[in-house]
């Protein structure tokens, strides 16, 4: 009873002293940047106001807020909304709710597409062992928060902020078109990215996913990218166009398409969403030739150029002609040109179980890894396709490249590089539930570079 008549004098203390101030503490969710602020909350009348400011891009927020749900009793379990508008343009739209009497977390997504976590506090010691933890977590991933410079002038990648749809007004995201671009730290390196998926007669799963994750993770990479979901084929024109222009200078040209492709004697097509075929004159005429992507690579002088085609999934229009082979044609790369196609010449890819395609998600996986050339990691690649569909989709690339590339040349700094066999063997074993695989891992590279994840595999599958 002590307990209970304590907590009402503080609710009452705190209803009738007019606003509360309080700590916020946040950070983006992938752990680029933190924010810090305070809020001043009157929970007699619901609402209140609160600034915050993010540390590494220097943007300082302002708004309001309001209660959307205010509980029987007391503050806790409370709801509010609200906007914050920043010094560089962007809004940020927030969600919070108070936990205890003394704490709160909430969640924000900014007009740009970038989605945060925070918290506040009423106690300041509680304020600043958090931020302390926050800053120190964000500073040991080092990231860079480039992506988040999304105003200023310059386009970046975006995602709407949530807004309320009627059911009546209401479409699937993949229903509409979008054409994006987005600025990274890169040197010379420019990528176009297409997932068409809302086909009028074949829709498909995954390939706008597939094109987002690629885009977020050659931006990683240093990689300029242009991002085009769901493209008309006025738009895919414009944009390849749009692309060959913006590449002239650069060193080095990505090109990534996901989506429904066929072939007509013997020459590659790409399907737009709006694409209507009923013959092989129509399959022409309705879609993208592929060569007019190679040769906008090709007049841009880059010096290295790739061009991966997810783009061999059942396709219902090639069943209206006759003699069709299924998939795409084989294709001689230009010099400097690899091309990699998602399965072997006139064979046909999976569209896979999950979020992502089985081809995109074996290449998510090796992207990245360090001091791979180019044909080293779609080799690896192929090897987990392969692997993954029994041997029935195999990954196939046309080369005439004339020098190395590396996504990632080198290993981050303290780490030894890893030799090539090495990184054969731990990646084919690295999702196995087979302890004798780690074992025999840990056998040939006992001081190896995954050494430690082997052991804590071996310790989980002993528990």
């Amino acid at each position: 009873m002590k307990i209970a008549r304590g907590l009402l004098l503080l609710l009452a203390v705190l209803l009738l002293s007019g606003c509360i101030k309080a700590y916020v503490i946040g950070h983006t969710d992938d752990w680029v940047d933190y924010m810090f602020g305070e809020s001043n909350i009157d929970p007699l009348a619901g609402g209140g106001v609160a600034t915050i400011e993010f540390q590494k891009i220097r943007v300082k927020c302002t708004g309001s807020f309001r209660d959307y749900y205010k509980p029987p009793f007391g503050i806790v379990g409370g709801r509010a909304r609200g906007e914050l508008t920043c010094d560089d343009g962007r809004t940020i739209q927030i969600e919070s709710v108070a936990l205890s009497m003394s704490h709160g977390s909430g969640t924000g997504v900014d007009s740009y597409g970038n989605k945060g976590t925070f918290a506040f506090y009423t106690n300041e010691d509680a304020y600043e062992d958090d931020l302390a933890k926050t800053r120190d977590e964000v500073n040991r991933r080092g990231l860079s928060a480039d992506l988040l410079q999304g105003a200023k002038g310059r386009p970046t990648a975006t995602l709407a902020a949530p807004q309320a749809v009627s059911p009546a007004t209401a479409q699937p995201e993949a229903a509409v078109p979008r054409v994006t671009a987005a600025m990274s730290t890169g040197e010379g390196r420019l990528a176009l990215v297409i997932g068409n998926a809302n086909y009028r007669e074949a829709p498909l799963k995954n390939p706008v996913n597939d094109a987002r994750a690629l885009a977020a993770k050659l931006r990683q990479l240093g990689f300029e990218v242009m991002l085009g979901e769901n493209l008309q084929q006025r738009e895919m024109t414009r944009l390849i166009t749009s692309f060959g222009e913006k590449l002239a200078g650069k060193g080095v040209g990505m090109f990534y398409y996901a989506g429904h492709g066929m072939q007509v004697k013997g020459r590659n097509y790409l399907l737009p969403v709006d694409a209507r075929i009923s013959s092989e004159a129509s399959a022409r005429s309705e879609s993208v030739d592929l060569e007019q992507v190679l040769d906008q690579l090709s007049n841009s002088g880059s010096q290295f150029n790739l061009v991966i085609l997810d783009a061999c999934r059942n396709n219902p229009f090639e069943r209206r002609f006759r003699g069709s082979t299924g998939g795409l044609a084989q294709v001689d790369a230009p010099k400097g040109t690899l091309i990699a196609f998602a399965t072997a010449p006139g064979k046909v890819a999976m569209d896979g179980e999950g979020k992502n395609g089985t081809y995109t998600t074996a290449l998510l996986r090796t992207l990245a890894e360090p001091g791979l050339n180019v044909e080293s990691v779609f080799k690896r690649v192929r090897s987990e396709v392969a692997k993954v569909t029994g041997d029935q989709q195999i990954p196939w690339e046309s080369s005439s490249l004339t020098g190395e590339f590396y996504f990632v040349a080198t290993a981050p700094r303290g780490e030894s590089r890893v030799g090539e066999a090495e990184l054969l063997f731990w990646q084919s074993i690295k999702d196995s539930n087979d302890a004798a695989d780690f074992e025999a891992y840990l056998r040939k590279y006992p001081e190896g570079q995954f050494a430690d994840i082997a052991r804590n595999r071996l310790k989980k599958r002993v528990k």
